[in-house]
């Protein structure tokens, strides 16, 4: 048994508006480049970035197994200073451009944004877990939940705001 258009109680114009419907937005694509008549596989919608992420997933979780079953638990670290330095200089650097680009209304805003924000929250982390026992370890602790956690939030926050108005 065959179903018709018409037996579904829809008269055949209907379907002829479709018909020329998609034959235009057909043609308007053509004309416009972007089909030319290849058939192309379906791609996942991030390409070769979603694998290459999902690839750097799957080699640091183990990776940080290894790491917690091997290193020592003190180290003494050359150039300490230096990487003190160089972090909360980056860090400075993304605010004091995120501020720039919200000034001029750039949407590159985001990018610096997120930036600082996870420097703030790498910059706690490190702050915290290498403070020697005792008030070292109370001020970093102090500086991270006053100063550094709330102002890395805020910077998700105004990414997430520029985000929308993009």
């Amino acid at each position: 048994m065959t179903t018709t258009i018409n037996d579904c109680g829809l008269d055949g114009r209907l379907g002829d508006a479709i018909d020329d419907r998609g034959a235009e937005a057909l043609d308007d694509d053509l004309a416009e480049g972007r089909l030319d008549g290849r058939i192309r596989p379906l791609r996942s919608p991030g390409g070769p970035a979603t694998f290459v992420a999902a690839g750097v997933a799957a080699v640091l979780l183990p990776w940080c197994l290894i790491l917690a079953a091997s290193l020592p638990s003190t180290y003494q670290a050359n150039h300490w200073k230096l990487a003190w330095i160089g972090l909360d200089c980056g860090t400075a650097v993304a605010a004091g451009l995120t501020a720039y680009l919200l000034h001029t209304r750039n949407r590159y805003a985001v990018l610096t944004a997120m930036a600082a924000g996870t420097l703030l929250l790498a910059d706690a982390w490190f702050d915290v877990s290498t403070a020697a026992a005792g008030t070292d370890h109370t001020l970093s602790l102090a500086e991270a939940l006053l100063l550094e956690i709330p102002l890395a939030v805020c910077a998700f926050l105004v990414a997430s705001r520029e985000l929308r108005r993009s």
